[in-house]
């Protein structure tokens, strides 16, 4: 697992807010959004 993805769980769990927290970690909302889903993907759940 990408620790990466994590960070961006856990910067979007406390912002609970795609593009603030795309800006806060300096990526792009797309990139934040692949992130999200791949961290999805492997812990084979989805996030509500």
């Amino acid at each position: 697992m990408n620790i990466r993805y994590m960070r961006y769980f856990v910067v979007l769990a406390e912002l609970q807010h795609f593009s603030r927290t795309a800006d806060k970690l300096n990526v792009t909302q797309p990139s934040l959004t692949r992130g999200i889903q791949r961290l999805e993907q492997l812990v084979g759940g989805e996030a509500i």
